[in-house]
């Protein structure tokens, strides 16, 4: 890795180089266009998003990717790949990997997954008052050279690396990497412990055993340097890596994944959106936020470069919309057809694995679209075409060989084809602006008789809302209320 001090000179040397570059691994020209491109645009002009939906590249070969477009390398541990904790359940004697309560929730940050802690940072943030400092969540990031060093002190090179940076010493033993349930509970209740994983975590038994280093062991501080403890259903190093590259490669996960790759890439980084979703970080952490070419003072610029080294750096954003979800398996695998009563009662459900509790069937044969609308308690909806020339007949649900859709067409509903086919979920959404409060019940819906219009409340702006069932496009916001209706 080459890091040359301005942008000016990377030019020059791309110009002076053969044609190379990552493009033609994800489908990109291999031009010197393709080396200087922004990572916005090598995200817009790669194939890679279209094949991870199409499953043709696994959820860790994706996250690469996204890592690498983005600025995060193995050759800087400022900017290392960054990971997500996927696993929420480190107690249980053995795993079920197909249960959600597994898992940990990706729609939210790290520092907003224990709702008592997420209140301090939301607290934190509102009262707010220095005038020179923008306001923020957390004044620790979730990825430092620091935190790098922290999983891989059991390697090296970074086992010197981390004596360099402590006084040829082990930190306390408090302060090191010791259990992997405990520093899954450290980033659940301490307040400035909001670290997520390396790639390291889901491919490399080494680094959670001791390497036998003369340097390993006790010294006058009480640190000590031993095998990682595990959780209970993992026996041996080798098996926490199979069973966290499992879960995450799980449904549930590729279902989930674009929800976390909207908060660390994406739109909700920074800006509206970040604060909406408790996840603002120290201003300097952000590709941009210090223009280093006015800086002249070379004193000035060494401060500032160590604060950003402390505070830990974001990647470079590289969508301002929301991330499209995977395909579901059956659109993904032509060869999922033959489908049984009980995997039809599996697909009638959101992807999201979110509870329904509102119902709407509009069904009369004077509705122009006869459907049944079913809205969950994350604001998804669906609209389930209802079949009026079903009948009882048992062979509906007793004939196997029938394909997904045959045996949909002879079913009272036919599900929604945007859900079917995991694309377009944006037009399922009513949206985040709700106040998380209030828990949604089915009385705060409810759907026109022609399945036109959604009518929601619950808004944290007192207001309430009609929204189209075709593209779950605000039509009107209606005020007038003096709290959340």
């Amino acid at each position: 890795m080459f890091a040359f001090t301005d942008r000016s000179i990377v030019k020059k040397v791309v110009g002076l180089l053969p044609r190379v570059g990552v493009g033609g691994r994800y489908g990109l020209p291999q031009q010197r266009r393709t080396s200087l491109a922004s990572p916005k645009q090598l995200f817009r002009s790669a194939n890679m998003t279209q094949r991870w939906q199409r499953r043709e590249i696994s959820n860790f070969e994706y996250l690469m990717y996204l890592n690498t477009i983005s600025g995060r390398s193995y050759q800087d541990l400022n900017q290392y790949p960054i990971f997500p904790w996927i696993i929420a359940d480190y107690e249980s004697e053995k795993l079920d990997l197909n249960k959600p309560a597994t898992y940990r929730d990706l729609s939210k940050p790290i520092g907003a997954l224990n709702p008592a802690r997420k209140s301090f940072f939301i607290e934190r943030y509102n009262n707010w008052e220095s005038d020179t400092i923008p306001a923020f969540h957390y004044n620790t990031h979730y990825s430092t050279a620091e935190l790098s060093l922290y999983w891989l002190i059991r390697l090296e090179p970074f086992t010197t690396f981390y004596l360099n940076l402590h006084g040829n010493q082990f930190d306390h033993v408090n302060r090191t990497f010791q259990s992997i349930p405990l520093s899954w509970q450290n980033c659940q209740r301490d307040s400035s412990d909001v670290k997520e994983l390396i790639p390291e975590l889901f491919a490399l038994p080494e680094m959670l055993t001791n390497c036998n280093d003369y340097r390993f062991g006790h010294d006058d501080d009480g640190a000590k340097i031993d095998d990682v403890i595990l959780p209970k259903w993992a026996q041996t190093s080798e098996d926490f890596i199979r069973i966290n590259r499992a879960a995450l490669e799980s449904e549930f996960v590729s279902s989930h994944l674009h929800q976390w790759i909207d908060l660390i890439f994406g739109y909700k980084q920074r800006g509206p959106e970040a604060i909406r979703a408790t996840n603002v970080f120290c201003f300097l952490t952000y590709e941009g936020a210090v223009n280093f070419d006015a800086i002249t003072n070379p004193a000035d610029r060494a401060i500032l470069e160590a604060q950003i080294k402390a505070f830990g750096q974001a990647p470079s954003q590289i969508l301002t919309e929301p991330h499209p979800p995977r395909n579901s398996a059956i659109a993904s695998n032509p060869t999922m057809h033959h489908v049984s009563p009980e995997d039809v009662s599996m697909i009638m459900k959101f992807s999201s694995n979110a509870p329904i509790i509102h119902v709407a069937a509009n069904t009369a044969s004077t509705v122009p679209a006869q459907a049944v609308i079913t809205i969950s308690n994350k604001h998804d909806f669906s609209i389930n075409k209802y079949n009026q020339n079903a009948g009882p007949s048992p062979s509906a649900y007793s004939e196997a060989a029938q394909t997904l859709s045959g045996q949909q067409a002879q079913l009272p509903l036919s599900m929604d084809s945007l859900l079917i086919l995991n694309t377009g979920l944006h037009r399922r959404h009513l949206g985040d602006n709700f106040d998380e409060r209030i828990s949604q019940r089915h009385q705060s819906f409810v759907v026109t008789a022609d399945n036109r219009f959604i009518i929601s409340t619950g808004y944290w702006d007192k207001s309430f809302r009609v929204q189209n069932t075709d593209m779950a496009r605000t039509t009107q916001v209606l005020y007038g209320h003096f709290d959340i209706v």
